[in-house]
């Protein structure tokens, strides 16, 4: 896959910019409410010292005059407060003696959340505390619970709960400092990216060259590989080079991915690599095999796929290896498998391979014209081939055929098969 290594890098380094921004963004709200939630509780224990005295003189006197007294001194400071808009006592028994509030009390109790977390104070006392967000509204909402002591007293006397509503300039406030901490990790990202950039660079080229070293080093030994057993085949490595370039173009046309094109190539260059277990008087005799030989020779398909399984790298291949004498008329070996239940890499290369062996001299045959080779093709639809492929293949043969045909030379063919390979294995 040919690629600009400053657009690898750049996509990689946007890919992670992305990911810990959006970390970063989480992370600076949640300081961000975490900040909020620790004014609150130190404004509600503020609160309670306003009303710990009144609170303490209603359970002494347990008596109208002085809860009167008490839900009075609330209001008051309700109405001069800017911190809560709800305010609730309860007994040491969490028995609701008292509730004030400057809006509706019950329709934000409903809307407030049963999930609190606890947070430790600096006085080694537990402060519950829970959020709630209205969507409609968008108003944001604490609940925070104290225990009321007296004179740093450790037994309790009650309980105050404040519901604090979180103004809109706290809001705003809350985004504009995540949007500048945001905005200070990509100024950060920037800068320190322009100053390792060049470093980037240099560490991907080094492991881009090592990967390109090793694709070259895996594609020579396909064609190593594949011409050992062409010229052991009495045949050429120019039929290899041929049946993959037709191949390769037949997968474009139909809109293969890149993954399955590159497994398609290898396919190409090892189908035939089970004839090494054929005996010689089987696989160059020229005569016709018998009943017995023809089976002896179809079991090359058997020992290819035994072969490439050694290789981690060639699974891919096993596809055209295994399955290229299938038909689609479910008559071929050694599966018998029909129609679509053929891999598509071997029906694809069923067709390229028939037709270079069509329009190509052997030692048993003369070359057939374009002509007659693509209406032998034609002819085969639906019952050795796959009728769609063979449409796309007509759509494109007669060019590529022409094209072919004047590379007249082992070194032109790997040139030319060599350019289009670069798109699947060369980075």
């Amino acid at each position: 896959m040919k690629q600009n290594i400053h657009k690898v890098v750049i996509k990689r380094l946007l890919v992670a910019g992305t990911f810990i921004a959006i970390f970063v963004t989480i992370m600076a709200l949640y300081i961000e409410l975490e900040r909020i939630e620790k004014n609150v509780v130190h404004m509600a224990y503020d609160e309670s010292l306003q009303y710990i005295d009144f609170y303490n003189q209603y359970r002494h006197d347990q008596d109208t005059n002085s809860l009167q007294v008490f839900d009075k001194a609330i209001k008051d400071r309700l109405k001069t407060s800017h911190h809560f808009i709800i305010i609730e006592f309860y007994t040491d028994k969490h028995n609701l003696l008292l509730r004030a509030g400057t809006v509706d009390v019950d329709e934000i109790r409903n809307e407030l959340t049963n999930k609190d977390h606890k947070m430790l104070m600096d006085n080694n006392v537990n402060y519950k505390t829970s959020f709630v967000h209205n969507a409609f509204r968008n108003e944001l909402y604490m609940e925070v619970e104290i225990p009321l002591t007296k004179n740093g007293s450790e037994s309790i006397h009650g309980y105050l709960k404040g519901i604090y509503k979180v103004s809109s300039k706290e809001i705003d406030e809350i985004i504009s400092d995540v949007a500048f901490v945001v905005m200070q990790y990509i100024a950060t990202v920037i800068f320190t990216t322009s100053l390792l950039y060049p470093i980037i660079i240099l560490l991907n080229k080094d492991l881009l060259k090592s990967a390109n070293d090793l694709s070259h080093a895996n594609i020579t030994l396909l064609k190593v590989l594949g011409g050992a057993i062409a010229k052991r085949d009495s045949n050429t490595n120019t039929h290899n080079y041929r049946v993959t370039i037709y191949a390769i173009c037949l997968a474009r046309a139909i809109k293969l991915d890149q993954r399955q094109i590159k497994a398609l190539i290898k396919g190409a260059f090892l189908h035939d690599v089970g004839k090494i277990g054929i005996s010689d008087n089987i696989l160059l005799k020229p005569e016709k095999l018998d009943d017995q030989e023809v089976k002896q020779m179809q079991r090359h398909v058997v020992y290819g796929v035994e072969i490439i399984e050694h290789s981690k790298w060639l699974d891919d291949a096993v596809d055209v290896v295994q399955y290229h004498h299938e038909k689609f008329d479910g008559s071929g070996y050694m599966s018998g498998l029909t129609g679509k239940m053929i891999p598509v890499n071997a029906r694809v290369f069923a067709i390229v391979d028939v037709f270079d062996a069509l329009t190509s001299d052997r030692p048993y045959k003369n070359a057939l014209s374009y002509s007659e080779s693509i209406s032998l093709i034609k002819k085969g639809a639906s019952s050795h081939f796959d009728p769609d492929l063979v449409r796309s293949f007509e759509q494109i043969s007669k060019d590529l055929y022409l094209k072919i045909s004047n590379l007249t030379t082992e070194d032109d063919l790997s040139r030319e098969l060599d350019s289009l390979m670069e798109d699947y294995f060369v980075i």
